[in-house]
């Protein structure tokens, strides 16, 4: 078993916590390459290169799909972004749980997007993409 380089992996800490200590946000792009330098210190890259890949495609589909969804159901993606369970999402807009299972499959089903694992890459996408003032 290879361990990770102790270069590349302070290396990275000293990034992570450079961006905390600016409250920098990264861009999609940014954050894409920072996941593909992070290869070489991981145990399992081609968790990596799904993750990336996954990114990438959802990333070119979202900012059209974006208005496909009504505003109820973005303010449920931007909660998932947010690592919200369905029953903390469902307190926070004042909905039942089962509101809230709904507007999920609704989502995925509009997106077309696959999977719970899907739909949470999709949602942390819309979140980084709404900071950053690019949601309509």
């Amino acid at each position: 078993m290879s361990y990770p380089s102790k270069t590349a992996k302070n290396q990275l800490l000293k990034l992570i916590s450079t961006l905390e200590n600016e409250g920098t946000i990264l861009t999609i792009n940014e954050f894409i390459e920072v996941l593909e330098n992070t290869k070489p210190i991981c145990e399992n890259p081609e968790i990596i290169s799904a993750l990336t890949n996954s990114l990438k495609l959802q990333s070119k589909n979202s900012l059209y799909s974006r208005s496909q969804i009504t505003e109820r159901e973005k303010q449920v993606v931007l909660l998932i972004g947010q690592g919200l369970s369905n029953k903390e999402i469902a307190h926070k807009l004042n909905l039942s749980r089962s509101t809230v299972e709904t507007h999920r499959k609704n989502i995925r089903k509009k997106l077309k997007i696959k999977g719970k694992d899907g739909l949470i890459v999709f949602a942390l996408i819309y979140k980084l993409q709404h900071l950053h003032n690019f949601d309509s």
